[in-house]
C-alpha cells in the first residue's frame, strides 16, 4: 500500500530541516532534555559567532591563541556537557551554560586589545536562554555574575559605560522576565489543551483518545476490564436524558474515587467504560470490579453494571485484551447482567470465554 503523501507544510512545521539535521547526532549529544540541548547550541553559536567573526578584527598572533583556547574550553564544556547527569540536579545548574560563555568572553575582552567591547551584544543572548528555558527570576541569580563580566568584557571603566550596564541590565532582566512569564503561560494553555483533549467532559475522566494512549503502556499481569451499565437506554427513554447524564457523571466519579493509584479509568463511548488495572491479574482484579459494584450500590446507583476482564500476558497485546474483555462482558449480559466474567487467553486471543462465579444479580 502506498502510503498517503504529506502535507509539506504540515511537515515543514513539525519537523524543521535544522531538526532532522540534529536527529542525525549521536544520542549523547541529544540527551539531558530541551534546556540542556538548547545550552549546548548556545555554547556552539557563541563559539562560532567569535571564530568567523574574529579575522575581521584582525588580532595580533598572541590575540589568536587566546581565541583559540577559548574554543577548546567550548568544546570541553559540550563534551563535559553529555556526561552530567541533568536530570538530578535543579533547574538552576544549567547556568553553567550562559555563565561559561560570559566567561570566555570576560577572558577574551581583557586579554586582547583588538576584540575589547565586540562581543558584548551577546549578554543579551544569554538572558533570552534563561528566559526561554529557567524559572522565572532566575535572571536575577545570573545578574550578580553577568555585570562584573560584563565590564571586564567593555571598554575601559568610564562614566559612560558604568550609565550603559545599568541600562543593559534591565534589559537583560526585562527580556529574560517577559520570556519566562509567556513561555510558563503557553506551557499551561498547552497543558489545559492537552487536558481538555483526554478527558471526557460529562464525566470528567480519560475519554478513549486517552485510553488508547495508556494502553501502550500495559504489560503482561496488566488487566483490562470493560463495564456497562445495565438497561442504561430504558434509563434514558424513562427518565429523561439530563437524569442518564447524571448517572454517567455519578458512576464516572464513584470509578475516579475508588481506584487504587496507577490504575486508570476512561469513557470509552455512550454508557461503556474501560478501567486498567496494573498488575492485577484476573483474580484480584475480579474482586476490583466487586467492590466498585458494591460502592456503587450503597451511594444508591439508579442501575446495576455488567463487565468483562482480560489479562495481558506475554502473547498478547493490549488491543487483543480489549477486544476479549468486551466479549466477556457481553457474555455477562447474556448471563443476567450485574455480574463479572473473565476472558482466559487461547492462541491468538480468540477469545475463549468462561464463566467466573456468577455474582448475585
Amino acid at each position: 500500500m502506498r502510503r498517503a503523501p504529506q502535507d509539506p507544510l504540515a511537515a515543514a512545521i513539525s519537523r524543521p530541516r535544522w531538526r532532522r539535521w540534529a536527529a542525525r547526532l549521536p544520542p549523547r549529544w541529544l540527551a539531558g532534555g530541551p534546556a540542556v540541548r538548547a545550552g549546548r547550541g548556545l555554547v556552539l553559536l557563541t563559539g562560532l559567532l567569535v571564530l568567523l567573526t574574529v579575522p575581521l578584527l584582525a588580532p595580533p598572533a598572541g590575540d589568536w591563541l587566546v581565541v583559540l583556547g577559548l574554543a577548546a574550553a567550548d568544546l570541553a564544556l559540550l563534551a563535559a556537557s553529555t556526561a552530567v547527569p541533568w536530570d538530578r540536579l535543579p533547574a538552576r545548574t544549567l547556568l553553567a551554560f550562559p555563565l561559561a560563555q560570559m566567561a570566555g568572553l570576560a577572558v577574551l575582552g581583557s586579554a586582547t586589545r583588538t576584540v575589547t567591547g565586540a562581543y558584548v551584544p551577546l549578554f543579551v543572548l544569554f538572558f533570552v536562554y534563561v528566559g526561554l528555558h529557567l524559572p522565572p527570576r532566575t535572571a536575577y541569580w545570573l545578574l550578580p555574575a553577568a555585570l562584573p563580566l560584563y565590564l571586564l568584557t567593555s571598554e575601559p571603566l568610564d562614566v559612560q559605560v558604568v550609565v550603559r550596564t545599568l541600562v543593559v541590565a534591565c534589559v537583560w532582566v526585562v527580556v529574560a522576565e517577559v520570556l519566562a512569564g509567556t513561555v510558563r503561560r503557553q506551557r499551561a494553555a498547552a497543558d489545559l489543551l492537552v487536558r481538555d483533549a483526554r478527558t471526557d467532559p460529562l464525566t470528567t475522566i480519560g475519554n478513549r483518545r486517552d485510553l488508547e494512549d495508556r494502553m501502550t503502556l500495559l504489560a503482561p499481569g496488566d488487566t483490562v476490564v470493560v463495564c456497562d451499565l445495565d438497561h442504561f437506554k430504558q434509563l434514558n427513554d424513562t427518565r429523561g436524558h439530563a437524569f442518564g447524564d447524571q448517572v454517567l457523571r455519578e458512576f464516572g466519579a464513584m470509578l475516579a474515587g475508588s481506584l487504587r493509584r496507577g490504575d486508570h479509568a476512561a469513557r470509552f463511548g455512550g454508557e461503556e467504560f474501560v478501567l486498567l488495572l496494573h498488575g492485577s491479574g484476573t483474580g484480584p482484579a475480579l474482586d476490583v470490579v466487586e467492590r466498585l459494584r458494591q460502592t456503587w450500590a450503597e451511594r444508591g446507583g439508579a442501575t446495576t453494571f455488567s463487565a468483562g476482564c482480560a489479562t495481558l500476558d506475554d502473547v498478547t497485546t493490549a488491543q487483543q485484551a480489549l477486544v476479549a474483555a468486551d466479549a466477556a462482558l457481553y457474555a455477562a449480559k447474556r448471563a443476567g447482567r450485574n455480574r463479572t466474567r473473565s476472558a482466559e487467553a487461547a492462541d491468538g486471543w480468540g477469545p475463549r470465554v468462561e464463566a467466573e462465579t456468577p455474582l448475585e444479580p
